[in-house]
């Protein structure tokens, strides 16, 4: 079984991908957030930074691409070659309205014919390996019927599927129906993505579709840092456990010293990383208010390392 960690924008970037590869487990892959390009040109070009091997020492990611025309992937594409790159992913399934307005994300799935147009001028000339993470639709899951032709006509690397549509975002359930029906249908490897917390989740999945051995995770692992270890059924102990979250949290602190200045920016990453984390706490909605009335980094370090010391 492959298990890929997700790309979650202000989350599972390079700090927190460094720092749990280095401190916790290497996964088989993981994912840049998305690189946005319009107009052939980068629309934020600080995005590009995540993706640079000075960033990715312990875990060499794949980069994501979000853009709408061969054009744009085209500059993207010389970005990642100039960092020695060989794979990378194309995201057709952010849910947001300012990138599904655009046509581009999950917005391209209501366009099959931008779909067959973009992967013709990518195919035409690429000598990456490509794979496309995807939703069923934007607007209902039929969006999907007219995608697997075209899909299946490409030597993709793979489909990483969550299936939602695009206007739930994360909301609602996957539809687990539909994705037994659609994945049996492509003639690539299929990863599945969506509300896998535990174990249990996989093995619901794999029920239905047996053929699935490869799982995309993210809020899973945000919550649960051990989940992985789970799911590869490797035994810590829990002092093992104290340690690795020790180092762990650290090692993010550190690389977030280097990347923001003041604590009020650190802060507000940590606040969006302890939504998810302290969820995997007995008493994690008491540590997540104190981290947010955390005023400065040492406030905020005695909460957390005294949350992480009393798992023991």
């Amino acid at each position: 079984m492959q298990i890929y960690l997700a790309p979650l924008q202000g989350l599972t970037d390079w700090i927190f991908r460094e720092s749990y590869c280095q401190q916790i487990g290497l996964f088989d892959k993981t994912f840049t957030p998305f690189v946005r390009v319009q107009a052939a040109d980068f629309y934020r070009p600080s995005q590009c930074n995540d993706l640079l091997p000075v960033h990715n020492v312990f875990q060499k990611p794949v980069p994501q691409f979000l853009g709408n025309t061969a054009e744009s992937f085209k500059r993207f594409e010389e970005l990642c070659v100039q960092h020695a790159y060989s794979e990378v992913n194309i995201n057709m399934g952010c849910p947001y309205p300012m990138v599904t307005g655009k046509c581009m994300g999950a917005g391209l799935l209501a366009q099959a014919t931008e779909v067959a147009k973009l992967l013709e001028g990518i195919f035409a000339e690429t000598k990456l390996k490509i794979s496309i993470k995807t939703r069923l639709g934007l607007d209902n899951s039929a969006d999907f019927k007219p995608l697997i032709s075209i899909f299946n006509a490409f030597p993709l690397e793979e489909l990483i599927i969550h299936p939602r549509i695009g206007k739930q975002q994360y909301k609602g359930e996957v539809d687990l129906i539909a994705f037994a029906e659609y994945a049996p249908q492509l003639k690539h490897p299929v990863c599945y993505n969506g509300d896998i917390l535990t174990v249990a989740d996989i093995e619901k999945v794999q029920a239905l579709v047996p053929k699935i051995d490869r799982f995309m995770i993210g809020r899973g692992i945000l919550q649960n840092p051990f989940l992985l270890a789970e799911i590869r059924k490797q035994e810590l102990t829990q002092a093992e456990k104290v340690k690795m979250l020790r180092n762990f949290h650290s090692s993010i602190i550190e690389y977030c010293k280097q990347k923001y200045s003041g604590d009020l920016h650190l802060l507000k990453r940590f606040e969006e990383l302890w939504e998810y984390h302290a969820e995997g706490f007995e008493n994690g909605h008491k540590i997540y208010k104190q981290v947010k009335k955390s005023k400065t980094l040492a406030q905020y370090e005695a909460v957390i390392f005294k949350a992480i010391n009393e798992l023991s």
